[in-house]
């Protein structure tokens, strides 16, 4: 009656008004109301028809626009993705025309149920219990790599990412069916917003050290090849940052072969030595100058990738905000088996020497890496007789050993004694 539809409308105003701190309180509806509200979403169509044997794609469609709204709300996520049988329904919605592209109402089903997703997977408390859940990771995978329509696989990227955040869940997905092929693939996507969240998911899932390796090494370097490429082309600055931050993390937390992977993929770190050089975002030269003195640690002569890290090190020593570069230079000056090459490489005792003569406010620290680095050299008698006959290196060890302001005696840099053992190593071939 309609008394009692009026009394029904003041109680949900009154439970409303008592319950103003959880305007989304979740609760399990009565049999009688789902009964009724079932024969009415069967029974409605926007156009006057009825049907007793489907559910009303209008009434869906509204539905799920009001769940998008409502994921957005932080109070509302973890509820959301607790209630019983809704991630179900959504998985439901993103694959029962998952390749749909003529009904614009199918695709906007599609994309707004991913969507939610999307927006649940934001809270923290939601990523394991999503990232496990029967047949989520496999529907966004396959999503992300079959959708015709470009927002749908944009979220399904976002999906991934979001996820990778859970540092419980790295290793699952790493591991889990086609995962990384995906990411691969989205990183050539022709949206930009697709490789950043691809980018973004490689960059997390690679801090941790067991999924290092196989991520190097997937497809034989196929994502350090498509790292590379977005690190050198892509016009938006965070898919950039996101590739050079990847593989800074698969540098830094190498498993067994993997620096070796990353050295002797061809290009890759020249490509880091030239984004140290010219990119125009700082973010993407610190992550790239970290990922080379990363990786400075770990390769050294007789490692067939040496020389080509000595060629990167040397195109990137012209950046000096931070000293990672001038650090590598000093990690590779500690090994003996290093000195000779190091010395014998084009180019490499110049660029030291400038980095040695630096003599700005903020290039202390690169300054006494540089000197550090250039006195180990002379401890090696195999390359005294070409250092002696560098005018760069002779005159920073000049200029550092007799310059009127000595460095403090208690300080832990004293440049000036190293510069004089320098000095006095060279004295024989001067």
């Amino acid at each position: 009656s309609i008394n009692e539809e009026h009394n029904e409308a003041r109680y949900q105003e009154d439970n409303a008004e008592n319950n103003t701190h959880d305007l989304f309180h979740f609760s399990n509806p009565d049999l009688e109301s789902t009964k009724k509200a079932t024969e009415r979403y069967q029974s409605f169509n926007p156009d006057g028809e009825c049907s007793a044997d489907s559910i009303c794609p209008y009434a869906v469609r509204k539905v799920l626009k009001i769940l998008r709204y409502f994921s957005r709300i932080l109070s509302a996520m973890v509820p959301m993705a607790q209630q019983y049988g809704l991630v179900e329904a959504l998985l439901y919605q993103i694959t029962k025309d998952p390749h749909s592209i003529d009904n614009d109402d199918d695709i906007a089903a599609r994309v707004d149920a991913l969507a939610v997703i999307v927006n649940l997977a934001c809270a923290e408390e939601n990523k394991i219990s999503l990232c496990y859940h029967p047949g989520l990771l496999e529907t966004a995978i396959s999503t992300a790599n079959n959708d015709p329509v470009e927002e749908a696989r944009e979220y399904s990227a976002i999906i991934l990412m979001n996820l990778a955040y859970a540092e419980e869940v790295k290793e699952h997905m790493v591991n889990q069916d086609h995962l990384l092929d995906t990411l691969l693939h989205l990183l050539y996507d022709v949206s930009p917003f697709t490789r950043r969240y691809a980018s973004a998911a490689l960059f997390t899932l690679a801090c941790v050290y067991a999924n290092t390796s196989l991520i190097a090494s997937h497809c034989s370097g196929g994502i350090l090849e498509a790292l590379r490429r977005v690190l050198l082309n892509d016009p938006v600055d965070e898919a950039r940052i996101n590739a050079a931050e990847a593989l800074f993390n698969l540098a830094r937390n190498n498993a067994q072969g993997t620096v070796e992977i990353m050295g002797n993929h061809p290009k890759l770190l020249a490509s880091l030595g030239h984004s140290v050089i010219t990119d125009y975002s700082p973010d993407v030269r610190a992550y790239a100058a970290r990922a080379l003195e990363w990786l400075a640690a770990d390769i050294h002569y007789p490692m067939a990738c040496h020389g080509s890290l000595l060629k990167a090190l040397t195109t990137a020593s012209g950046w000096t905000k931070i000293s990672c570069i001038a650090e590598a230079f000093k990690l590779q000056s500690t090994m003996n088996a290093n000195r000779k090459h190091m010395v014998d490489h084009p180019g490499l005792l110049d660029s030291l020497a400038k980095l040695a003569l630096l003599d700005g406010i903020d290039d202390e620290d690169v300054r006494v890496c540089a000197i550090y680095c250039i006195e180990r050299l002379t401890n090696e008698p195999s390359t005294r007789g070409v250092m002696v006959k560098n005018e760069g290196i002779m005159t920073a060890l000049t200029r550092a050993a007799f310059h009127a302001e000595y460095d403090d005696p208690s300080s832990d840099r004293p440049t000036a004694v190293l510069m004089k053992n320098a000095l006095k190593n060279l004295a024989a071939h001067l």
